[in-house]
């Protein structure tokens, strides 16, 4: 998706209150549509036990706080679920809302949440780090949510930050919930997922975005006639190395730049940084057999050595969350990067390399 200002995003969150006086509760909510809202259920529970008022304030859209009050819908009172969708008394006519996204949040995945945890109450809080599990269902013990949150922050206590809107590449893909705590400090939080909200947006007639079709990387391509890397540089160092028998070499660097340019055109963060750390690790495994490697004429030999390698870690170090991409497209990002002069296949490759450019260069003049 298009970079979003965190500035726009804040506008889209308000602190919230349910209660009366220095017994309220505090909490955290977000604009999903110009008169809906969604925040913790437990937030206003006293709504539902004492029909106590429950008063949302966005403090960033305006010079002074925009004051709405709001009401749970008939919907989701019956839900059950850990977070409540409110229709708010009056619209705010700003375009400041956000929309649920389908992507799925995992492991590892960066993370940032905006919202006002108590210690922050006037001004709000940025919280980053990463996803630190998906929690599945078959586990034992029950949650409310399915998703844990590292975090890096010197806030100690996160009381207030229930109702937050979770962000994954600025995609909004959960609500936080929750913390956990050890010596009065707070070491983790909890989040509920799209995935496990969806009968309650189902229900209210809320939309979730989605996220870009899924990629399918199980086709391989074939070379045809008109593809000539007969002068490009990758094939210009196997021949350097002796690799005459280089067609194989050229076909994975064909589904290596088809791959490539496909995940740049879509421009899917998550799926450029995870191609990125793969090319970086596919290097990784030359550069540990390259530097131990002596011949300076004879380059198969570090050819075969890692494309072992790769074969080896095509399942581990080398598989890809989300994208399974074939064995063939790993070794092609090894011609990748050779095109690039960040690879070869012989000790001191690059002088030989310069030497072979210089007497092409002459021979041409």
């Amino acid at each position: 998706m298009g970079t979003i200002s965190n500035k726009y995003l804040e506008k889209s969150v308000c602190r919230l209150t349910c209660g009366e006086g220095n017994d309220c509760d505090k909490a955290t909510g977000f604009l999903i549509s110009p008169d809906l809202a969604v925040t913790a259920t437990h937030a206003i529970e006293e709504y539902f036990l004492e029909q106590k008022e429950i008063r949302l304030e966005f403090l960033n859209i305006d010079n002074k706080p925009i004051i709405r009050t709001a009401l749970p819908l008939e919907s989701t009172k019956e839900k059950g679920l850990p977070v409540s969708i409110l229709q708010l008394d009056e619209s705010v006519n700003y375009d400041v809302h956000i929309s649920f996204s389908d992507y799925k949040a995992e492991k590892d995945d960066s993370y940032e949440t905006y919202g006002y945890p108590t210690v922050k109450w006037d001004v709000g809080q940025w919280t980053k780090s990463h996803v630190s599990r998906r929690i599945n269902p078959d586990m034992t013990q029950t949650y409310d949510w399915d998703i844990d949150l590292n975090h890096q922050s010197n806030i100690g206590d996160f009381r207030g930050l229930s109702g937050a809107p979770l962000f994954i590449d600025q995609m909004l893909v959960g609500v936080v919930l929750t913390q956990s705590s050890s010596e009065g400090k707070a070491i983790s939080l909890g989040s509920i997922s799209v995935q496990k909200l969806k009968s309650l947006l189902d229900e209210a007639n809320v939309s979730v975005k989605k996220t870009s079709e899924e990629l399918v990387l199980d086709e391989i391509y074939e070379l045809d006639e008109t593809m000539d890397y007969s002068e490009a540089m990758f094939v210009t160092k196997l021949e350097l190395a002796g690799i005459f028998d280089n067609e194989d070499c050229q076909q994975e660097f064909f589904n290596a730049d088809i791959l490539k340019s496909t995940i740049e055109s879509r421009g899917i963060d998550t799926e450029t940084k995870r191609f990125a750390m793969l090319t970086h690790n596919v290097k990784s495994v030359w550069k540990n057999k390259y530097r131990p490697y002596k011949d300076e004429k004879d380059g198969n030999e570090l050819l075969s050595q890692v494309y072992t390698r790769i074969e080896d870690l095509d399942k581990t170090t080398l598989s890809v969350k989300e994208l399974d991409i074939p064995l063939l497209v790993k070794k092609g990002i090894l011609h990748q990067l050779s095109d690039e002069c960040e690879v070869g296949w012989t000790k001191n490759y690059l002088s030989r390399l310069k030497e072979y450019l210089l007497e092409k260069g002459q021979k041409d003049d």
